[in-house]
């Protein structure tokens, strides 16, 4: 029955996504998009979709070998050996003051049309610094939380996770980056986001009405969850962060329908 009732959701959503979904009328931003890739799609077909913005993007994607022959010009380096964090730390260098934004892409997620134009109207209009596209309710989420939720546009939340696609505003990105030098997988890092992100009075938030498909790869097909989860409780205990419980429930805010653009 609850695979039935995701099922029937889904197009319900859609729809309602196609309503609520206010179209772009901000100012053309300047945004930086980095990710590591091991094979060439779908993140070629993310980039594509991206690419397409009414946004100034640039791209500077990491190959894990050699780049895709369809990423070549859209990859800064390629033979990347470390972790994801802290491949990122060498594509990130500088964004903070040369973009307004900051997009990290998984290479195994699927964008809805139109995602980056109006994942920026949504969070300009909502005042998010800090935000993810929900995840689709078929995806491999590890948080509830991060799931889409019913006839929502976005929620206001006290959590956004590192992955698989995290939208990062200028000033945030001066906060968060660079990225802990010796965390290889990244797992705890979205509690310290939290963190930081409360103590500078910055509004994180998930956007439902774009939620993105992330169900190719399950969590830690790659990598071995062990390692990662006990890497993630030793950088806890070093450094201030957010309570688990940041991720329970919904979120602070649900908002069914889209803000009034700022008047500045």
């Amino acid at each position: 029955m609850r695979r039935l009732a995701r099922r029937a959701a889904e197009p319900v959503d859609r729809l309602h996504a196609r309503l609520v979904l206010p179209e772009p009328s901000g100012p053309v931003q300047r945004v930086t998009v980095v990710g590591i890739y091991r094979e060439g799609e779908p993140i070629a077909s993310a980039a594509a979709e991206l690419a397409a913005s009414r946004h100034h993007v640039d791209f500077r994607l990491g190959a894990m070998g050699e780049s895709a022959p369809q990423l070549r010009d859209r990859t800064a380096q390629e033979c990347m050996s470390a972790g994801k964090f802290q491949n990122l730390n060498d594509l990130v260098e500088g964004v903070g003051t040369e973009s307004d934004w900051l997009l990290i892409i998984d290479d195994d997620v699927l964008l809805p049309p139109g995602f980056l134009d109006r994942m920026i109207e949504v969070c300009r209009r909502c005042d998010f610094a800090l935000a993810q596209p929900a995840q689709s309710r078929t995806s491999n989420a590890n948080w509830p939380i991060a799931k889409r939720h019913f006839l929502s546009l976005a929620r206001e939340t006290r959590f956004v996770e590192i992955g698989p696609v995290t939208l990062v505003r200028r000033d945030a990105v001066q906060l968060l980056t660079p990225f802990p030098a010796d965390l290889r997988f990244g797992w705890g890092l979205d509690f310290v986001w939290s963190d930081v992100m409360r103590r500078h009075g910055l509004r994180l938030g998930i956007v439902d009405a774009l939620a993105v498909e992330h169900s190719s790869r399950a969590v830690a097909s790659t990598y071995s969850w062990d390692r990662a989860q006990e890497e993630g409780r030793e950088f806890l205990k070093t450094v201030d962060h957010a309570p688990v419980s940041v991720t329970d429930g919904s979120g602070i805010r649900t908002y069914r329908r889209a803000p009034q653009p700022p008047a500045h």
